[in-house]
């Protein structure tokens, strides 16, 4: 599956990363093993970083599935927030396409650079050596 997420328990963050070909099954697939995680809480805040996606196979009606996905669990996601990363156009419009469809309030947020994902989340940004 070309997504991959590591959670930071203590800062009550999920950063999920994907790249390559991405479909409607790897999304779904990843929504569910992120619920199912026993690490992940409701309210955390999630960066999913879309920039190294190729290629994106994802349907009007994968993105209807995703938010009805959202909405069976919303019990489960109570105050998650996620910003999605993306800087290709077409994977930018397909992620605002979802966000517009399911987000009935502030939780999902697209953006072109991860600093302001960050910040929109309330995510310290780490700081850069030199």
């Amino acid at each position: 599956m070309p997504i991959s997420y590591s959670i930071d328990t203590e800062a009550g963050i999920v950063l999920t990363k994907a790249s390559g070909r991405l479909s409607d099954e790897d999304i779904l697939g990843h929504k569910k093993s992120l619920i199912e995680d026993p690490r992940f809480e409701p309210g955390m805040r999630e960066i999913s970083d879309v920039r190294d996606v190729t290629e994106l196979a994802v349907t009007p009606t994968g993105i209807r599935t995703f938010v009805s996905f959202d909405r069976a669990s919303a019990t489960d996601r109570s105050g998650h927030r996620l910003a999605i990363v993306a800087s290709e156009d077409f994977v930018f419009g397909t992620a605002r396409m979802y966000q517009m469809t399911g987000s009935e309030d502030d939780s999902v947020g697209v953006f072109r650079c991860l600093d302001e994902a960050r910040a929109w989340l309330g995510v310290e940004t780490p700081s850069r050596s030199s």
